[in-house]
């Protein structure tokens, strides 16, 4: 549900803070995103490639996963079935045209908003690569809307969420962000000639703000789908809330960018 990329260490894995610590997670694949980025500009000097290629290394580090739970919920409910073949749809590994079609759908949306996104870029990097955070805080807020539909499965893992801990969550995650990026890029910027704001302004904060709201309309959304025809969500839910979150953080903040006159 993290990561596909292995990490040997041990430890006790503990469900119960979840929808905290979720949304801090995006701060890993916005990371990725953002080393990605940075040394295809620098090797390539081609912006369509630069954004193929980092959405990705992103997806193949982070959010196939997700992709797949987009992909299930498409052939899921976008046709006309019985609540047991919804189930069965579900937990079948393979893609049908729904799931094909949406799953591509999206990942050309993503790529086009983000080669638009591409001028901001050196303005706001912190804001306009935050979209795995926002995403994140979308699968986080599901299970606050509704109950797992069934009583196994990764849905179950996250049925005693809160959503104060869900907010709580995105406001530390946007903050490690903010902070670890502009640092990093204080820190380059002492031996590159990098052409990049270093602070925040109020401007800024507002933008962020404004593209984070995108989360709880998304996970509203899909919340609603899956209690009307399930009675609750699964584990598919949340993957396709990381990935509509995400997509609508992005257009968001293009929106937003073009409001402003920049």
């Amino acid at each position: 549900m993290v990561s596909r990329i292995p990490f040997k260490a041990r430890f006790t894995f503990d469900p119960s803070r979840l929808d905290f610590y979720l949304p801090i997670i995006g701060i890993f694949p916005a990371m990725l995103g953002v080393l990605v980025y940075g040394a295809c500009t620098l090797v390539t000097g081609s912006p369509l490639i630069t954004v193929l290629v980092t959405l990705i290394i992103q997806y193949l580090g982070f959010n196939l996963f997700h992709l797949d739970g987009l992909v299930d919920t498409a052939d899921a409910f976008l046709g006309s079935f019985e609540k047991e073949k919804r189930f069965a749809i579900l937990k079948d590994s393979r893609i049908g045209t729904y799931g094909l079609f949406a799953g591509m759908a999206v990942f050309a949306l993503k790529a086009a908003l983000l080669y638009s996104l591409i001028p901001f870029i050196p303005l706001f990097p912190a804001v306009i690569l935050a979209y795995p955070i926002s995403g994140r805080f979308g699968a986080a807020l599901i299970p606050c809307m509704t109950q797992p539909a069934k009583p196994d499965g990764l849905g179950i893992l996250l049925k005693n969420s809160s959503l104060r801990r869900c907010i709580a969550g995105v406001l530390a995650g946007f903050f490690l962000w903010a902070a670890l990026l502009w640092g990093s890029l204080a820190l380059a910027a002492l031996v590159l000639p990098l052409n990049i704001k270093l602070l925040f302004i109020d401007r800024d904060l507002l933008l962020l703000l404004a593209a984070s709201l995108t989360g709880p309309p998304v996970s509203l959304g899909m919340a609603r789908l899956y209690r009307k025809h399930l009675g609750g969500y699964t584990g598919d839910a949340l993957g396709a809330a990381v990935e509509l979150a995400e997509l609508f953080y992005m257009a968001a903040a293009f929106l937003a960018l073009r409001i402003m006159g920049q």
